[in-house]
């Protein structure tokens, strides 16, 4: 209990800031929206890349993306804080499922999109889901109160359908699933299971899921979501605009 006590208030920074649209795919790399995405892989494992963004036509933003493109040390230290608050994450998930979570192969990239500045953070988190032969499924930490303040997407694996979802998800499109921000993922369940249909557009929506996770509502998850300037430590990204 005291693990799941904790595990909220040690949490507070992950996702960020403003208001999001939601993405319509979970290729991170082709949004320029906030986002949280998890493309989920036949082994269990899955990128997750978490995807901020900065106004290039405030001075403020533009100053805040411009001293993070042009500062490496202050790079380095938003990647290692990032790769760290989800290797806790992960920790915490894993005493709680029993099953062996690790995160590794982190990186970030910052681009720009026209007047839009975009920073990309990933990190591989092997054991995100659970394996029983041809099916998948994935619960903490997402089912243990979270409530994204950004789209949440998860891809299916090609040639894998989701069968079961909880909650229901806002939008699905070509193996992707996506909730709005501000939606509670509390007791949170997707099940894929392998077909031989590909992906798996065109489904019917499932209205519930099971899980052998312990979704209850003070586990392993990310609790009240996490603000970047926390996450990062990074003092010139307070200069940003509430």
């Amino acid at each position: 209990m005291k693990v799941k006590a904790g595990v909220a208030a040690s949490l507070v920074a992950l996702l960020v800031l403003s208001t999001v649209t939601p993405v319509a795919s979970a290729t991170a790399q082709d949004t320029t929206e906030r986002s949280f995405v998890v493309d989920l892989q036949e082994d269990g494992s899955a990128t997750v890349t978490v995807t901020t963004t900065f106004d290039l036509t405030d001075q403020n933003e533009t100053d805040a993306f411009e001293q993070l493109t042009n500062d490496q040390q202050a790079r380095d230290r938003f990647e290692t804080n990032f790769r760290n608050r989800m290797a806790g994450v992960a920790s915490d998930a894993s005493n709680e499922t029993g099953r062996e979570m690790s995160i590794s192969d982190s990186t970030i990239d910052l681009r720009t999109d026209g007047d839009t500045g975009i920073v990309e953070l990933s990190v591989t988190w092997d054991g995100l889901a659970a394996v029983d032969g041809n099916q998948l499924t994935v619960s903490e930490p997402f089912a243990s109160s979270f409530t994204p303040d950004r789209a949440f997407s998860l891809h299916v694996p090609d040639g894998y359908e989701a069968t079961t979802v909880s909650p229901s998800a806002d939008s699905r499109a070509d193996g992707t699933l996506t909730w709005n921000a501000g939606t509670s993922l509390d007791g949170f369940a997707v099940t894929a299971e392998q077909t031989d249909g590909g992906s798996e557009s065109g489904a019917s929506e499932p209205t519930s899921a099971s899980t052998t996770d312990d979704s209850s509502g003070d586990g392993p998850g990310f609790g009240i979501g996490l603000t970047i300037t926390a996450l990062l430590g990074v003092g010139f990204l307070a200069r940003r605009r509430r």
